[in-house]
């Protein structure tokens, strides 16, 4: 673990007061988040699309052409997607919504952990791993019931019980539109927040990427939670480059401290 230096401890406090301070302040997830919980980055270096090649295994055409391929990487990344739980970055923003500093969380991981965590107001721009639907009737199953008809052992894609077309989980692929309710909600909130805590996204992912250019048009402020450096670092107005894990349940015990002395300050 990276130890933190003086200027992390005190961009820490800054974030804090910022957040206690904001009156519209949102949360903008990418995988660096989830990373910490066991999942693997899908685009990071030695990430799932560098051994299947998006064009083939996660495009939304190839997937109509011949669903198998999909659900081959599926049966490999399933498990690790089922069994993770929320991390202490995921607990950290759970906790950040219910003292009521956050409006909103955006994200863009399909892996339903920031609900696991006790989140409430989650907008899942990528769509989520857990819902799965048919491609025939739009008959709609659980995780439980597709992971059933994967241990059968089949080789094809699971089949709707019903007439027979392939199931497809509740993702966006390549080429598909992003969900429009997910969407437009995320604009807007971007373009009206004041604040936007942007934890474990490299922005590189259109047209998510944009919010937070949506957020600094509207005179709105970044802070950015990143392991690695983004192309927006230098408009931000803290950035801290560490795990997600350890920078935010350190951002939401300042918080706790400014609140305890405005209190204290309120009763004298």
């Amino acid at each position: 673990m990276k130890t933190l230096t003086t200027s992390q401890k005190e961009k820490i406090k800054k974030a804090a007061e910022l957040l206690v301070n904001s009156k519209h302040s949102i949360i903008l997830t990418g995988a660096g988040i989830s990373t910490e919980s066991g999942i693997p980055d899908f685009r990071g270096e030695d990430g799932i699309w560098d051994k299947y090649k998006p064009e083939i295994y996660g495009d939304i055409e190839s997937f109509l052409r011949d669903p198998s391929k999909f659900w081959k990487m599926a049966r490999e990344i399933a498990p690790t997607l089922f069994d993770a739980e929320p991390n202490p970055g995921h607990y950290a923003l759970a906790e950040l919504e219910k003292m009521r500093i956050i409006k909103a969380i955006i994200t863009q991981n399909v892996d339903e952990l920031h609900q696991k965590a006790g989140a409430v107001i989650v907008y899942e721009v990528h769509g989520n791993i857990n819902r799965f639907s048919c491609l025939g009737c739009r008959a709609s199953y659980t995780k439980e019931q597709v992971l059933n008809k994967l241990k059968k052992g089949r080789k094809s894609a699971p089949l709707c019980n019903y007439c027979g077309a392939p199931l497809k989980p509740s993702v966006v692929l390549f080429g598909e539109d992003l969900p429009k309710f997910e969407k437009y909600m995320s604009i807007d909130l971007a373009k009206k927040t004041d604040i936007m805590l942007i934890a474990g996204s490299s922005l590189t992912v259109a047209p998510i990427c944009d919010l937070p250019v949506y957020t600094l048009s509207g005179g709105g402020k970044l802070i950015i939670v990143n392991d690695q450096p983004t192309h927006l670092d230098d408009k931000a107005e803290i950035v801290l480059n560490h795990k997600t894990g350890i920078i935010l349940p350190l951002i939401v015990e300042e918080i706790k401290k400014i609140k305890i002395e405005r209190e204290s300050e309120l009763s004298i």
